[in-house]
């Protein structure tokens, strides 16, 4: 099918509009408030296009992002701040540098190719590039992105992933009361279904190519997971320690989606994706059949006496507006043990000799797609290089954050036998 192509014109176009808090609103400000905006769309038209491609309604998308919760929040923001809107979880708004819309903008012609030649893209949807400048004040930029990880289902941990450790650390970054986690924090292989891994690989492969040709790094791996019977915390489903007698499977048959705790979670799904390209098509039933009912394996099997269970990997693929690829793949989680650097991660085992596993749920996508290798990260590249291995730091060319990140997206991500036998 072809595709309208968003010309140099297009990106170029800009709209202004001037907003103002609602009446109701305004009795609650402080006397001497601005009141009054000038709103500011960019590239209209090319925004316009992804949101079709999304099933996105132009008009509420308008009412959900121009209002007065936007205004209040945007009005007292600083970069790098991101928000959910209350009374609608499918966007995510994020404060940027001028700098880095410029980016979104060059990017958006190929980035509206790539994504809708490739539906099962993890990149997430970059639905409308604004500023927003109160009367006689300073001009604030922001983005409307898609709300990658869902909002009604617990999320027992969120990471934010680059596949770099240097400054990586838990620096307390909070989104509706849940911490987001980094790469020195992630202590968990995940092996899921081998088919499942090759078309997440793959697909992360064509994407990383879209960013590398745009001159994109210091992008993300948003990655949410869900532990199957726990609404807090992480619940071990089976370890080297566990009998079989002693597991209450009725307790772990329950979903975190019914937690009473849904309000501390953030991100929701975007619409439908269909193949992971043009050329690789899957039948759901197929690969529905590739595994049996959730059984227990002989202990002997597994890895130093662990009890297993296989995890049928149903819907996967499934092509519904309540899904896509990188949302809800069924998966297994191994605990290791937390390193100085993710080369010392892979392989490790929990202290004491045993092996710790869950039942997990992964929901994941590619953020932050907007930092291209300017000046600003050149500096920052030579100035860290000197004090840190140049394979540590974030800050490096696009080629080779390019292959790092895909790199360690297949060492965290593994093949599990047990799913696909």
């Amino acid at each position: 099918m072809s595709t309208r192509e968003i010309t140099a014109k297009d990106v170029k176009a800009t709209e202004k509009n001037r907003v103002r808090y609602s009446s109701k609103h305004i009795k609650h400000l402080p006397p001497g408030t601005i009141t009054e905006f000038v709103w500011k769309d960019y590239c209209p038209l090319g925004f316009r296009l992804v949101q079709e491609l999304e099933d996105i309604n132009h008009a509420e998308y308008l009412k959900s992002v121009c209002n007065d919760e936007t205004l209040r929040k945007l009005s007292t923001g600083k970069v790098g701040n991101m928000f959910l809107l209350c009374k609608d979880d499918r966007f995510l708004i994020k404060i940027l540098r001028k700098s880095e819309i410029k980016v979104i903008l060059e990017m958006l012609p190929g980035y509206y190719q790539h994504i809708h030649k490739y539906r099962s893209t993890l990149l997430s949807k970059n639905y409308g590039a604004h500023s927003l400048k109160p009367v006689g004040g300073v001009k604030t930029y922001f983005v409307v992105m898609s709300n990658i990880l869902q909002s009604d289902v617990f999320m027992n941990k969120v990471y934010d992933l680059k596949g770099s450790s240097q400054g990586r650390t838990n620096k307390k970054i909070k989104v509706r009361d849940k911490t987001i986690l980094k790469d020195i924090d992630l202590d968990f292989h995940f092996y899921v279904d081998s088919l499942a891994r090759h078309r997440l690989l793959k697909q992360t492969k064509l994407d990383c190519e879209l960013l590398e040709d745009e001159g994109i790094m210091d992008y993300s791996l948003m990655l949410g997971l869900q532990v199957k019977g726990s609404t807090d915390g992480l619940i071990p489903v089976y370890d080297s320690f566990t009998s079989l007698g002693s597991v209450d499977s009725s307790k772990f048959m329950k979903t975190a989606t019914n937690s009473p705790d849904s309000s501390s979670t953030m991100y929701s799904c975007t619409p439908s994706r269909d193949s992971i390209d043009s050329e690789d098509s899957v039948n759901v039933q197929s690969v529905a059949s590739m595994c049996p009912s959730p059984a227990p394996t002989n202990a002997s099997d597994s890895p130093q006496g662990s009890i297993v269970y296989k995890t049928t990997p149903t819907n996967i693929f499934q092509n519904s507006s309540s899904t896509n690829f990188g949302m809800r793949i069924p998966g297994r989680a191994r605990r290791v043990e937390r390193g100085e650097s993710l080369g010392s991660v892979v392989g490790k085992n929990v202290k004491g000799g045993g092996e710790e596993w869950y039942d997990v749920i992964l929901y994941l996508g590619i953020i932050d797609i907007f930092q291209d290798y300017g000046v600003r990260k050149r500096i920052e590249h030579c100035y860290k290089s000197i004090q840190h291995s140049s394979k540590t730091i974030s800050a490096v060319h696009p080629k080779i954050y390019s292959s790092r990140f895909q790199d360690f997206v297949s060492q965290i991500f593994l093949p599990d036998e047990d799913l696909s036998n």
